[in-house]
């Protein structure tokens, strides 16, 4: 159901004009991705294809939740649209909303929509509506405010500024710090995200928050790099009883239970809850219990990996379709570049491989000219150390990866060493243990050169 609408553009660093399309109207249950852009402080942000800044278009927004009968309007004051034009916009919207909805769901809050006269002031209201009380949004702006000081700080006035507001500094003043890195690397900025994260390693090591995450990161890491141990010398040929062996050494312990099933998730299927349960049924009566509980676990585990990636999985089918069905897919691309992953890219050659199992040539060749679009966006979106560090990931091999780094690491200097450790902090989450290995060598290879 959301509604896109063309905007005149000018882009206010280079002043090229441009047409764009924006959300009209948002229904999470819709567009999952949509309301993620509000939230985020991303709607209607538009990239300039001359020189690529992203800039926010003010655009009329009403936003839909039914099932929390949630309706607000929100009009931007720079617009300066007279009284009478505003009703029709907003009215002809709510109209949509209520056309699109079945009778029995047309009920009383449709006629009393909520007003929010600033964007901040309707994704408080969004979160309200989730549960996000006042209080937890002041402490959020609060923490943002401290990162935005902390940025502004001189380097050697950082650690005794750290030390001054160490009770303010948690989990979530990191959550947001990497946040605000992402959103400069989307914006193509770089210098900055690089400046956050130097900040955030100063700030890590001298705040008592810091240092426990530390710990326990080094303490998750080396549970992991156990657990993924333990699944290698079971080898190739492995079998499901193999794995549920595995996970009776590791009943009780909750965290390595986790890393097995986050390394391992295919093997968890039906065969093998079925010889679990085998196994419990001949135990003792003393180990029941144990294993019962054991089993439930990894029921919770299993269950929610496998909610978190139905849920990627659909918002990236629904951006798929947008794109197909947009008459601009090229902007449409550029406005979503944060959720084109590797979920989407999976997605996308899914469609490809069923269209060509189906022999349907036109879906095939709109699929590929999809995938041809992205790639090429992605790397006009890139700086050039960026594009040269995704060729080398890209290389077919380590050593042909070593020869392009020996050939062109000098052609960036040292700032390539720093882009590097970036890249490496916001990779890691991720678990990609390959990757890891090839931005690793990629490293070491360019420090040797640039010495």
């Amino acid at each position: 159901m959301p509604i896109m609408n063309r905007a005149a553009v000018q882009c206010p660093r280079c002043g090229n004009q441009f047409e764009a399309t924006v959300n009209s109207l948002i229904d999470p249950a819709q567009d999952p991705a949509a309301k993620m852009r509000l939230l985020n402080g991303q709607v209607n942000a538009v990239q300039c294809p001359r020189c690529g800044t992203v800039s926010s278009v003010p655009a009329p927004v009403v936003y839909h939740d039914a099932d929390k009968e949630l309706l607000i309007t929100y009009i931007p004051m720079e617009l300066n649209l007279p009284k009478e034009r505003q009703e029709r916009i907003i009215g002809d919207l709510i109209r949509e909303v209520t056309n699109s909805l079945p009778q029995e769901k047309r009920k009383g809050y449709l006629f009393r929509p909520t007003e929010a006269l600033t964007l901040q002031g309707l994704i408080e209201k969004v979160l309200q509506a989730d549960g996000v009380t006042p209080e937890m949004m002041e402490a959020q702006r609060a923490k943002l405010r401290l990162v935005e000081t902390l940025l502004q700080t001189a380097p050697q006035d950082l650690p005794q500024l750290v030390q001054e507001h160490d009770s303010e500094i948690d989990a979530q003043f990191f959550q947001v710090m990497t946040l605000v890195a992402q959103r400069y690397l989307q914006e193509g900025r770089a210098d900055l995200a690089q400046h956050v994260l130097a900040v955030q390693a100063v700030v890590v090591e001298h705040s008592t928050a810091g240092r426990e995450l530390i710990t326990q990161t080094e303490l998750q890491e080396k549970i992991v790099a156990e657990v993924a141990d333990a699944l290698r010398a079971l080898g190739e040929q492995a079998q499901r009883s193999d794995f549920v062996d595995l996970a009776i050494r590791y009943a009780g312990d909750t965290e390595r239970l986790q890393a097995l099933v986050g390394l391992a998730r295919p093997a968890f299927d039906y065969q093998f809850f079925q010889e679990l349960t085998v196994k419990i049924a001949e135990a003792p009566a003393s180990e029941r219990e144990r294993l019962e509980t054991l089993r439930d676990l990894l029921l919770q585990f299993t269950a929610a990996i496998d909610r978190q990636t139905q849920l990627a999985v659909q918002q990236s089918a629904e951006l798929l379709q947008a794109i197909l069905a947009s008459p601009n897919p090229d902007e449409l691309i550029r406005a979503n570049l944060d959720l084109i992953d590797d979920t989407f890219m999976a997605v996308l050659s899914a469609n490809i491989q069923e269209a060509e199992r189906q022999s349907d040539i036109a879906a095939s060749a709109k699929l590929k000219s999809v995938y041809e679009r992205i790639v090429t966006i992605l790397r006009e979106n890139m700086q050039p150390e960026l594009r040269f560090i995704n060729d080398v990931i890209a290389a077919p091999t380590p050593d042909e990866a070593r020869a392009l780094v020996a050939e062109n690491a000098g052609t960036y200097g040292a700032g390539l060493l720093d882009l590097l450790d970036s890249v490496e902090q916001m990779m890691a989450p991720r678990g990609d243990e390959a990757l890891m290995q090839r931005l690793a060598l990629m490293r070491e290879e360019a420090e040797r050169v640039l010495s």
